[in-house]
């Protein structure tokens, strides 16, 4: 009887709290600082000025679309990282060190796109991608799959290791 007591108060304080067997979505940056934190869905994060995630883990995909300054240091993601700017003036995307166990990392259209240290798991979709931004920084990278940098006026790409092609020129 205690066990179904504690049981019913338990599911109650999930309902209360929007807790959900399912795959949750979160959305936004909060106060622009995520650190720590742990999402069990996706996280999207749009149309903010500054976004800076260090040391979560996202259990889905981490979307990160017209935010003009990006910091994603040491995060790991279930699904795919995809950080998709406007190539506005002074829009900056740092990209370092994270993880991605099942899908791409993409990183397009900012002035500035630093992506460094990052590393790709899945064999049949681990494509890192740095592609349409103005200035290119691909440094020390590990692509299970390819690695490509396509169409960047400016690209300074070197030490990365691609499982499958690397095409970064």
């Amino acid at each position: 009887m205690k066990f179904q007591k504690l049981l019913i108060i338990a599911a109650a304080v999930c309902l209360l709290v929007g807790v959900s067997g399912g795959t949750a979505m979160a959305e936004g940056c909060g106060d622009g600082i995520i650190q720590g934190e742990r999402f069990e869905g996706t996280l999207r994060v749009t149309d903010e000025r500054s976004c800076t995630i260090i040391g979560s883990t996202i259990g889905g995909d981490l979307r990160i679309i017209n935010v003009d300054n990006v910091l994603l240091i040491n995060n790991t993601v279930n699904g795919l990282i995809l950080v998709d700017g406007q190539e506005t003036d002074e829009s900056v995307a740092n990209v370092v060190e994270n993880t991605v166990f099942r899908g791409h990392l993409v990183v397009r259209d900012y002035e500035i796109a630093n992506v460094i240290g990052n590393e790709t798991l899945n064999k049949k979709e681990g494509d890192i991608k740095v592609v349409t931004n103005i200035h290119a920084f691909v440094q020390q990278n590990l692509a299970a799959r390819n690695l490509a940098c396509r169409g960047n006026t400016s690209l300074d790409a070197s030490y990365n290791v691609a499982k499958g092609s690397e095409r970064c020129e």
